[in-house]
């Protein structure tokens, strides 16, 4: 059984962000996943990049990093990759997203976190 906050932190975690593009289209990186024990505060979605968009390229990448206590993450990398066009854009937005800091009688788990994105030049449904 999954605590509380565990269940709340997947259930933010797993939106759909648009990206606005330089033409019409509707493009989606969406968030598919999180393995993440702490709480997120901001998840930001990657840009989709322009060549990739132009090339007509999808993928999937996963990227695993620590939360440190002030809920900032460290410790980046690319666990898998389907292209590695999506990697750096993944890379920064995991850097940019926030979770929740640790209150100061709570203990930090030095457990590593995950998070998925899937890069579509579809529309997902809602």
């Amino acid at each position: 059984m999954l605590r509380t906050g565990v269940l709340a932190g997947l259930l933010a975690v797993i939106v759909a962000a648009t990206v606005a593009p330089g033409n019409d289209d509707l493009l989606l990186v969406q968030v598919v996943g999180t393995d993440s024990r702490r709480l997120p505060a901001l998840t930001v979605a990657p840009e989709y990049p322009r060549k990739a968009r132009r090339d007509r390229i999808e993928g999937e990448v996963q990227v695993c990093f620590d939360v440190d206590r002030e809920g900032r993450t460290r410790r980046i990398a690319v666990r898998h990759s389907t292209n590695r066009a999506f990697e750096k854009p993944s890379i920064r937005a995991v850097r940019a997203s926030r979770f929740r800091p640790l209150k100061k009688d709570e203990a930090l788990q030095s457990i590593k976190s995950c998070r998925t994105f899937r890069f579509s030049l579809e529309p997902v449904e809602k």
